[in-house]
Formats: C-alpha cells, sequence, structure tokens
C-alpha cells in the first residue's frame, strides 16, 4: 500500500556552507497523523540557517511500552544546519507544542514526536538532551527510516552503520513501509 503526505511542501536543498548534519526522528500516533508530520517538515523548512538534506520513507509502526496501541507514523529526515544543538532542540519543542502535544512523558501516546539523533558524530550529554539518542540501536522504527537515507553512517558509540545496527536490532516489534518518498518537493 502507497501513501503519502497529503499536502505538498517545498523544501530548501541545503548549501554547502551550512555546518552541521543532524538526523531527526518524527513520529505521530494520535489524531491525523500525517498532518501532524507535514506540519514538522513545514515547520523545519521555516528554521533559519537550516536546510534540508534527505528525507526518508514513511513508516508505520507498532507502539514501543503504549498501552492503547495506536500505531505510529514514523520518517527521519536529514537537515543541515548552522545551530548549535540546543537551540534546535527549543527549536523541536516548540514544534511539538504548537501542534499539541501536551505530555513529555516517555511511552505515552502523542500528536508529534521528534528527536534528535545525531548532531554531526558528536556525543553529547546535556540536561535534557543525549546524542547520539540512546536507544537508536533498540528501535527499529527509528533504524528502518534512518537505513533509508543514512545506512552507511557509523554510530559514533556503537562503532557500526546504521544498517549493521538494523541487521541486529532485536526489537519484535512489527515496522512497515507504506510510502517510498514522503511527497515533498525540494529546491
Amino acid at each position: 500500500m502507497q501513501s503519502r503526505l497529503r499536502c505538498s511542501v517545498n523544501v530548501r536543498r541545503a548549501p554547502q556552507r551550512l555546518k552541521h548534519i543532524v538526523y531527526i526522528a518524527l513520529g505521530s500516533n494520535l489524531g491525523d497523523r500525517q498532518m501532524f508530520i507535514a506540519y514538522a517538515i513545514r515547520r523545519l523548512n521555516r528554521l533559519e540557517k537550516t536546510r534540508f538534506g534527505d528525507v526518508s520513507g514513511l513508516y508505520v509502526s507498532e507502539p514501543v511500552g503504549i498501552a492503547d496501541r495506536i500505531p505510529f507514523l514514523n520518517m527521519v529526515v536529514q537537515i543541515k544546519t548552522n545551530l548549535d544543538v540546543v537551540s534546535l532542540l527549543e527549536y523541536l519543542q516548540s514544534i511539538e507544542k504548537d501542534a499539541g502535544r501536551t505530555n513529555k512523558q516517555r511511552y505515552t501516546s502523542r500528536v508529534l514526536d521528534m528527536d534528535i539523533l545525531f548532531f554531526d558524530d558528536k556525543i553529547i550529554e546535556h540536561e535534557n538532551l543525549i546524542i547520539p539518542h540512546p536507544e537508536i540501536h533498540n528501535r527499529k522504527f527509528v533504524l528502518k527510516p534512518l537505513a533509508d537515507i543514512a545506512g552507511g553512517y557509523v554510530h559514533p558509540v556503537k562503532k557500526k552503520t546504521i544498517r549493521e545496527l538494523l541487521d541486529a536490532c532485536r526489537d519484535d516489534h512489527w515496522v512497515s513501509r507504506v510510502g517510498e518518498r514522503v511527497s515533498i518537493r525540494i529546491q
């Protein structure tokens, strides 16, 4: 079954002068999930000093650790930015809040979830942020879309490629691709 985001989003291609490469996971399992994913992409596209690099396919996945079992839509985007990691985190949190997310607890349903997976090849431990995201290697719903756009990327802590991590992942929750590529136009 092929599915595409219902809206078309024009995305600016990253010029060479932007210095950081960042991978961000997007997920939603409440309300109009496609609309919330599209909303996040549009908001990222408006961010100053930032351009899109690449966008994964769209996946539907079984929730991990959530009782209500509403499936998530997931994808990963690569952006290039001159923002520092704290400024980017604050912006992502503002997108989540503006989309209607009220709960920051782990393992709950949400209208929108945005996680910084990698920020260059840096290892960062900050108040509310650990990069690389500490659960990447345990989550097929992150690894599958990440492998679409960065299969050869080497995890800076695990020292394995994303494809190798996906092959070794023991997560038994189902994850299925529902679209080859999200319907956005990159300029």
